[in-house]
């Protein structure tokens, strides 16, 4: 059950991810972000009375730092999106993301069965493949173009950090108890709030569109339902697993951007598609 939750909360991640970085090239990527965590935090309100659970004060404490670490990637994510080549910065975010909670897991003790921890390895090649886009894409709208292009190392170097905050993220929020229901995510989302919203002030935010705030909205929703699909799942099964297997989230994006922008599947794609199935195979058998 956990592996098919990690599959479940991947593609959510996916279709968050290409609709928020939709949103951040039409209005600054902080105001996307503090859309989406504002939108989680009432949907995770709402929620969390109905399904229950038993709090403690650590478990808000570790969704608090999840909170912070993950708002903080989540800012930096969708400013690269903005700024660089989706090419460039998808494969470096995903592999990073999941690395961390994989070798979090295995110095915490976990350890796989061989089938299962070689499915996990062979999802990282998996995740380089499916992240890497066509140099061409057909079909793609001009809007979505990104209206700059920031240097290459900076691009480089924000997308492994907000890779290694989403990983850090994951970990931080699996430390929660498994009785306290989805708490843990508003106590993240609340300090989430607070921190993107004190960057939107910093930065001073002036290009908002209305297109941008739909997308953003629609991107806080899935976001949502990622990360309860992803913290059920870590409550279920080993977090070196479930932790790559939720970092497969570029290939539900990929298949959307064909799907929707008519984006064309390369062959490397269409590999790593493969991995990422052989992958889930040997996870759950393993």
């Amino acid at each position: 059950m956990a592996v098919v939750l990690a599959t479940l909360s991947a593609i959510a991640f996916g279709v968050g991810d290409f609709l928020g970085g939709l949103s951040a090239r039409r209005m600054a990527a902080a105001a996307t972000a503090l859309g989406t965590q504002v939108v989680g935090l009432v949907l995770i309100l709402a929620l969390s009375p109905a399904i229950g659970g038993t709090v403690t004060a650590a478990d808000l404490g570790w969704g608090l730092a999840a909170g912070v670490v993950g708002s903080s990637a989540l800012m930096v994510f969708y400013w690269a999106l903005g700024a660089g080549q989706m090419s460039v910065v998808a494969p470096i975010s995903a592999v990073t993301s999941a690395l961390v909670p994989l070798c979090f897991g295995l110095l915490d003790g976990e350890r796989p069965g061989t089938v299962a921890m070689a499915g996990a390895l062979l999802a990282l090649p998996a995740i380089v493949l499916i992240s890497r886009e066509p140099s061409d894409p057909v079909g793609a709208d001009e809007r979505d173009d990104p209206p700059h292009r920031a240097p290459g190392s900076r691009v480089v170097a924000a997308s492994a950090v907000a890779g290694a905050g989403f990983g850090a993220f994951f970990v931080l929020i699996s430390r929660s108890g498994d009785n306290s229901g989805l708490w843990p995510l508003a106590s993240a989302r609340s300090v989430a709030v607070v921190v993107v919203g004190a960057a939107v002030l910093l930065t001073g935010v002036r290009r908002v569109e209305g297109t941008g705030v739909q997308l953003a909205i629609g991107a806080g929703s899935f976001d949502v339902a990622a990360n309860a699909l992803f913290l059920l799942a870590s409550r279920q099964g080993l977090l070196t697993l479930v932790g790559v297997i939720g970092s497969m989230y570029p290939a539900s994006t990929i298949v959307l951007a064909r799907v929707v922008l008519r984006e064309r599947i390369a062959r490397h794609q269409m590999t790593g598609l493969a991995l990422a199935a052989a992958s889930l195979v040997a996870v759950t058998i393993g």
